[in-house]
């Protein structure tokens, strides 16, 4: 088998499929109307594809759809992960996990503040009257 082109996608989840179908087809500048016509769907079955929440399409439809948008489908073997790339995943996971649990306006390490002056919010006192 050839290898895949530099600007190959990796669609993982249905929706993306969608997402390659509308871009195909606007680039083409094709109405939703003419590209099912084409296809030999409902423009509403169309639709719900592009959006990604069609319940069930075949995929025969799918390839056809991808194909009248201008994509080749690719096959390729499914290779483990190495080391690197697992060590390299968790290391993300695990910055993107800590950035959102900090706390709003937290300082990030190596960041200073806006203000470094004393701050006078909420530092005046009344005072009593006896």
């Amino acid at each position: 088998m050839a290898d895949l082109p530099a600007d190959a996608l990796r669609l993982m989840k249905p929706f993306e499929i969608g997402l390659q179908v509308a871009q195909g087809r606007r680039r083409a500048k094709i109405s939703q109307e003419d590209f099912a016509r084409k296809l030999g769907v409902s423009r509403k079955t169309l639709s719900d594809l592009e959006r990604g929440v069609v319940e069930h399409v075949s995929l025969k439809t799918a390839m056809a759809a991808l194909a009248l948008a201008g994509f080749v489908l690719y096959s390729a073997q499914r290779r483990p992960p190495t080391m690197e790339e697992i060590m390299a995943r968790r290391a993300a996971d695990r910055a993107r996990a800590e950035r959102l649990l900090e706390p709003e306006g937290a300082v990030v390490s190596g960041e200073l503040p806006e203000s470094t002056g004393p701050s006078t919010t909420g530092t005046r006192r009344r005072k009593r009257s006896a």
